[in-house]
């Protein structure tokens, strides 16, 4: 799959949309789940969560037009092909301080932005109603409730998805038009559940959370670390267009999951968060070889294993952007 321009190149978001659809542009995409080096890029940063929450009227309108437009400075700044805003809380998660305190919060940014940079970026969003690993103060409860009440465990799988999936077509209404599902399902040794209760209890309901988003019209990201090959099957099953993470911490390759995958999904990440944050450059460089491999077959997003997080120097991620870069330059001689 391709794209005839005739020798013109590619913009961010086409080279994406092709990306995405298992095709190869004329150079690779870029972008993250989330970036967070917003003041050491800019010298501004996103007011959010609590910083938010207190502001009113006016001044909470102007906090989340300059919100908007800090998201569309860095994402031109980074070359990226979307924008992904940050989320607001769901009934089962509240995403640290980074977060809108309303959906209403987050619609509005999503609107600015797909009015403001629609034509030439993507506006990404998203959540996720599937169950994901539990923190550790649940997770004997919540296994025990699979045990004892199958059932109700069954009904609430579903009423989460169908209540995430509603959310997010109003981000989609509004412009979005990447969701990320980013529920958590495994270690580094493999799933939270056994590969047979990941199939009862969580791939049902995430084939029907994905189906109706691209029902919307969104390309769906399924986002999780961890090592995946026991449900990998599973996770392309269910639909998405991009699998995120491909995690190198867990052991997982580019190469063994494209092979595995067999062009059946469009694969995203896999450069190592943890060598970005220690600044290990010839580990960075290492791991963005490995990233880029058989990217000529199309289907790749370049990005990380995980976030452009706050621990990150952001010295040591240019010198990823500075690898992806080069990479493209030699695919367009």
């Amino acid at each position: 799959m391709g794209d005839d321009r005739r020798g013109e190149e590619m913009t961010a978001k086409e080279r994406a949309r092709i990306a995405m659809e298992g095709g190869k542009p004329d150079g690779l995409p870029t972008m993250e789940i989330v970036f967070e080096l917003e003041r050491e890029l800019t010298g501004r940063a996103y007011v959010l969560g609590k910083d938010l929450e207190p502001l009113r009227g006016s001044e909470r309108e102007r906090a989340l037009n300059e919100n908007a437009e800090l998201y569309i400075r860095c994402a031109r700044e980074l070359g990226y092909s979307s924008i992904t805003v940050h989320p607001a809380p769901t009934p089962w998660y509240i995403p640290g301080n980074n977060y809108y305190p309303t959906l209403e919060d987050e619609l509005h940014v999503v609107r600015r932005i797909f009015r403001e940079a629609g034509d030439e970026l993507y506006v990404a969003a998203g959540i996720d109603g599937t169950y994901a690993i539990p923190d550790g103060s649940g997770f004997e409860a919540f296994v025990w409730a699979l045990a004892d009440r199958p059932g109700e465990m069954k009904r609430e799988a579903r009423s989460r998805a169908e209540w995430a999936a509603e959310q997010m077509k109003r981000l989609i209404d509004a412009g979005a038009e990447i969701m990320y599902c980013c529920s958590d399902y495994c270690f580094n040794q493999g799933p939270f559940l056994s590969p047979a209760m990941f199939e009862e209890f969580i791939f049902p309901y995430l084939a029907y959370q994905t189906e109706e988003l691209k029902k919307a019209g969104a390309y769906v990201i399924k986002h999780t670390d961890g090592n995946i090959l026991p449900i990998l099957e599973m996770l392309i099953a269910a639909g998405p267009h991009v699998l995120h993470s491909i995690d190198p911490v867990a052991g997982m390759s580019m190469r063994e999951v494209r092979k595995k995958a067999d062009g059946r999904i469009a694969l995203m990440g896999n450069v190592d968060s943890t060598k970005l944050q220690t600044g290990d450059i010839p580990g960075i460089m290492e791991s963005c070889r490995a990233a880029v491999e058989g990217s000529e077959a199309g289907g790749t997003v370049f990005s990380t294993c995980n976030s452009v997080f706050s621990g990150i120097g952001l010295e040591h991620y240019r010198v990823m952007l500075d690898f992806w870069k080069q990479h493209n330059k030699g695919a367009k001689q």
